[in-house]
């Protein structure tokens, strides 16, 4: 049983333990969440490796970098799209190997110098099984994309954001003009105009005055 000093240390401890701070810091966190919320038996199946699942998804976080909630939901998508699609083509070629053991007899009695290509064709035609796995794995990778262009287009908008906050902030304000102030006129009355000289007197030509 924990001591009363143990206990004060505990919660003394407690307090200058606060969490990440930063985006980054809590986008890790919420990711490291994520990982042990996704290793149920749901998605990780019997047989294969938990470790593998988790590095795929460690890989994702790494490459992207999620440091938004929807980001790191994205990337979990992603993680789980691939799994997923990994384990049918598993699945894929498992189901191969079974239906070649089970109709080795038949290609013995009904055919002669088969190659493994033709022994893969036999099998495919007109089974039903194969084309559900080629739908599974048309699903999967829509899924895989979808989320990655979800992702590349939102931190696109993000960026486009900051982008035109960042220039609405570099806009200088304009500064408005003072009116000029004639100091010769007198506050409140109008400036004055300038006045035009008049014009020289004509000077008479010489020869109009000495005949």
């Amino acid at each position: 049983m924990a001591t009363k000093a143990q206990i004060a240390a505990n919660r003394k401890n407690a307090k200058k333990s606060t969490g990440p701070k930063t985006p980054e810091g809590r986008a890790a966190v919420r990711l490291n969440g994520l990982k042990h919320g996704l290793t149920s038996q749901i998605l990780v199946l019997p047989g294969e490796s938990l470790s593998d699942f988790e590095n795929l998804l460690d890989s994702l976080e790494a490459e992207h970098q999620p440091t938004t909630p929807t980001e790191v939901i994205l990337v979990r998508q992603m993680a789980m799209a691939s799994w997923r699609l990994n384990r049918i083509l598993h699945m894929e070629a498992s189901y191969y190997h079974i239906r070649r053991s089970d109709r080795e007899d038949n290609f013995a009695e009904y055919y002669t110098n088969l190659t493994e290509p033709d022994r893969h064709a036999i099998i495919a035609a007109d089974d039903q099984p194969l084309i559900n796995f080629a739908r599974y794995e048309a699903q999967m990778e829509r899924s895989f994309h979808k989320n990655l262009t979800a992702l590349q287009r939102l931190r696109a908008q993000r960026k486009s954001e900051m982008t035109n906050q960042s220039q609405s902030k570099e806009i200088p304000t304009p500064i408005a003009k003072s009116a000029t102030v004639d100091s010769h006129v007198r506050p409140g009355a109008e400036p004055s105009r300038p006045i035009n000289p008049p014009p020289a007197p004509a000077v008479p030509h010489p020869a109009s005055v000495f005949p």
